[in-house]
C-alpha cells in the first residue's frame, strides 16, 4: 500500500511539474508575444508621430508666412534607431520590404530634412518660392511614403494581434483546465486511496470489535491487500493465540473451580486491603457447610463472624509479612454452636493485590476418636492386666472354694454357722464368675462363621428363655415376634450370636419381675445387613446411665457383673456390626442390632 500511494504521489508531481512547466513556458511565450507587439506598437506610433511632424512642416510651407522652422519631431524621430529597435525584436518577424521601405523613409527623412534646412536660409523671393514648392512636393512625397509603410505595416498586424489572442487565450484555458481538473484529479485520487484504505481500516476495526466483545473464534476472511493482508494474518494468528490461551486458561480455571469446589477442608480467601481487611472475598462449599451457611451467603462477610478469639488479625498481618500459620481455633457456626477447628494460613500473593488462603478443618470428630482411642488404649491395658490378675487369682480361688465347701461337709456346725459357710461359697461362686466374665471381655474367642437362619435362631433363644422364666420368680412374660419373611442367611458365629441374644432376653425378664411383654422383630435394612430389634414392657435404663450402658462394670441389677452388655458389644463389633439402645416414649428398653449378612470383612483378612 505504501507503494502505491508513493507512485500516486510521484505521478501527481510529475503532472503538476509538467502542466506547471509548461504554464510557465506558455506565459513566458504570451510575455515575449506581448513585448514584440508593444515594440512593434512604438516603432509604428514613432513612424505616425514622423508623418504628424511632416504634415504641420506642410502647413507651415502652405501659409507663406515666411521661413518656417523645422518641426522638433523631425529632428527628435531616428528612423535608424527604429529600425535597429525592429531589428532587436527576435521573432519580430518584420517582412524585408517593410524594412526596405524603413530605408527609403530614412533616407527621405534625410533628403527632406536638408531641404527644409535650406529653405529656412533664403529670404522670400523667386528662390525662396521654387525651393518652398520642391520641399512642398518632396514633403508630400515623403508622406506618403510614411503613409504606404503604415499600411503595409498595418495589414500584418491583425494576424499577429489574432495569433497572440489565441496564444494568450489557450494558456488561460491551459491554467483553468490544471485549476480545475488538478484538484479534481487529487480528489478522485485521494477518494481512491481512501477507499482502498478505510475499506481494509474497516475491516479491522470490525474485528477488533469482536474481538473486544470476546468472539475469538471470529477470523478475517476478506481478501486485503498489500500491508493490510499482512495485518489480517497477523490478527487471524493472535486469535489463535489468545484462543488457545482462552481454552489452556479456562481449562485452568474449571481444574482450579472443581478442586477448590471439591475439597474436603474449608477454603476462605481473604482480602488483606487496610480498609477491608478479613473481608471473604471466595468460600468453597465445604467451608459453607462447616459453619452451617449457604455458599452465596458467606462472600461479604468477614472471617471474624466465624471467630471466637481476639488474635485474627494479627494473624492475618502474619500472614501479610509471608509467614505461614498453623494453629487449632474456636469456631462458631450460623446457630451458634462451637468447634474446634485446624487452621492454616498463608499469603496468596497476586502481583497487584494480596490474598490470605485460610484452610480450615474441623477436627472435633477427630478429637473425639482420639479421645476413644486413648480410651480403648487404656481399655486395653485394663484388660490386659485384669486378664492376668483373673488368672493368677483363679487357681487360688478354686483352692478356697474347694477348701470351704470340704470344711462344710466335714465340719459338724450348727445352722447359723453352715448358713455361713454356703453364703461365703456363694459368694466365691460369683467371684469366679466374675472373673470368668472378665476372661471373656479381655480375650473374646475366635469367632466360627457359618451360615444360618436368624429366624430360627432368635425362635431357639426365645424357647429357652421362655423355659428359664417358668422355673423362675419371673412368670408371666409374653414373647411377641414380628420376623420379616424371606429373610436373607447370615454368615456369622451362631453360639456368640445366641450368647447376645440370650443376654438380651433375660435383662428384659429380670427388668419386669411382675410380668410384661418382649417384642422382638427382624427386617432387612439393605441387600447388604439385617436388623434385630427387642423391646420390653419394663421399667426402662435411667438416662443418665444409657451413654455408658455398654462400659464394663455397669449395671442397674444389685448382684450383676456390669460385663454383660460389655461382652455383647465385643461380640456384635467383632461380627462388624452394631448394636445400640434407647428408652421409647412408650417405656421399656430397646435393643437394635444391625448385622451384616456376609463374613465380616477384618475376619476375612484375618
Amino acid at each position: 500500500m505504501k507503494r502505491q500511494v508513493l507512485q500516486g504521489l510521484v505521478i501527481m508531481l510529475i503532472c503538476f511539474l509538467i502542466g506547471g512547466s509548461y504554464i510557465i513556458y506558455a506565459i513566458g511565450e504570451a510575455t515575449n508575444q506581448l513585448e514584440r507587439a508593444v515594440i512593434l506598437h512604438q516603432a509604428h506610433d514613432s513612424i505616425r508621430t514622423l508623418q504628424m511632424g511632416i504634415e504641420k512642416n506642410q502647413r507651415k510651407l502652405m501659409l507663406k508666412t515666411g521661413p518656417p522652422k523645422s518641426d522638433p519631431v523631425l529632428l527628435q524621430t531616428d528612423i535608424a534607431a527604429i529600425k535597429k529597435m525592429i531589428m532587436s525584436c527576435f521573432h519580430c518577424e518584420y517582412s524585408k520590404e517593410a524594412l526596405r521601405q524603413l530605408d527609403l523613409l530614412s533616407e527621405l527623412k534625410s533628403d527632406y530634412l536638408n531641404r527644409f534646412n535650406q529653405l529656412q536660409t533664403l529670404s522670400p523671393g523667386d528662390e525662396y518660392q521654387e525651393l518652398a514648392a520642391a520641399v512642398f512636393k518632396e514633403g508630400a512625397g515623403f508622406s506618403l511614403a510614411v503613409d504606404s509603410f503604415l499600411k503595409s505595416a498595418s495589414q500584418e498586424f491583425p494576424s499577429r494581434s489574432r495569433a497572440l489572442y489565441r496564444d494568450i487565450t489557450r494558456v488561460k484555458h491551459l491554467i483553468i483546465f490544471l485549476v480545475i481538473v488538478g484538484p479534481i484529479a487529487i480528489l478522485f485520487l485521494t477518494a481512491y486511496f481512501l477507499k482502498r484504505f478505510t475499506g481494509s481500516v474497516d475491516v479491522l476495526v470490525e474485528a477488533s470489535n469482536l474481538l473486544e466483545k470476546g468472539d475469538l473464534d471470529y477470523r478475517i476472511k476478506a481478501d486485503l491487500k498489500y500491508e493490510f493482508k499482512h495485518l489480517s494474518d497477523s490478527f487471524n494468528s493472535m486469535c489463535d493465540a489468545l484462543k488457545l490461551q482462552r481454552d489452556e486458561l479456562q481449562s485452568a480455571r474449571t481444574l482450579y473451580q472443581a478442586l477448590f469446589e471439591s475439597a474436603g477442608e474449608g477454603v476462605f480467601i481473604l482480602d488483606l486491603a487496610e480498609e477491608r481487611e478479613g473481608m471473604i472475598i471466595s468460600a468453597n462449599a465445604a467451608a459453607a457447610a462447616m459453619h452451617g451457611y449457604q455458599p452465596e451467603e458467606l462472600p461479604g462477610m468477614n472471617i471474624t463472624d466465624f471467630s471466637c478469639d481476639d488474635e485474627c488479625f494479627e494473624r492475618l498481618q502474619c500472614a501479610l509479612a509471608g509467614h505461614w500459620l498453623e494453629y487449632i481455633v474456636e469456631r462458631k457456626k450460623k446457630n451458634g454452636d462451637h468447634f474446634l477447628a485446624e487452621v492454616n494460613v498463608g499469603l496468596l500473593d497476586l502481583t497487584e493485590k494480596k490474598y490470605a488462603l485460610v484452610v480450615s478443618r474441623d477436627i472435633t470428630q477427630k478429637k473425639k476418636e482420639e479421645a476413644e482411642l486413648q480410651r480403648a488404649n487404656q481399655m486395653v491395658l485394663v484388660g490386659e492386666m485384669a486378664a492376668g490378675l483373673a488368672h493368677e487369682i483363679k487357681n487360688p480361688l478354686a483352692g478356697i472354694k474347694v477348701t470351704l465347701e470340704v470344711l462344710a461337709d466335714e465340719l459338724d456346725l450348727n445352722d447359723e454357722d453352715q448358713d455361713l459357710f454356703v453364703r461365703v461359697i456363694n459368694e466365691t461362686n460369683r467371684v469366679e464368675k466374675l472373673l470368668k466374665g472378665l476372661l471373656n471381655y479381655a480375650r473374646p474367642p475366635q469367632l466360627h462363621y457359618e451360615k444360618f437362619d436368624l429366624n430360627k435362631l432368635l425362635d431357639n433363644s426365645i424357647q429357652n428363655v421362655s423355659i428359664t422364666g417358668k422355673n423362675s420368680s419371673a412368670e408371666g412374660i409374653e414373647f411377641v415376634r414380628d420376623f420379616a419373611v424371606h429373610l436373607p442367611q447370615l454368615e456369622a458365629d451362631t453360639a456368640q450370636l445366641q450368647q447376645v441374644i440370650l443376654n438380651i432376653l433375660l435383662n428384659a425378664i429380670e427388668a419386669m419381675p411382675e410380668g410384661g411383654k418382649v417384642y422382638v422383630s427382624t427386617c432387612t435394612r439393605d441387600e447388604q445387613s439385617v436388623e434385630i430389634a427387642i423391646k420390653d414392657s419394663g421399667k426402662g435404663i435411667p438416662e443418665g446411665l444409657l451413654a455408658t450402658i455398654f462400659q464394663p462394670f455397669v449395671t442397674t441389677k444389685s448382684k450383676g457383673s456390669g460385663l454383660g452388655l460389655a461382652i455383647s458389644k465385643r461380640i456384635i463389633e467383632e461380627h462388624g456390626g452394631t448394636i445400640e439402645v434407647d428408652v421409647p416414649s412408650s417405656a421399656g428398653t430397646r435393643f437394635t442390632i444391625i448385622l451384616p449378612c456376609k463374613r465380616h470383612r477384618r475376619e476375612v483378612l484375618s
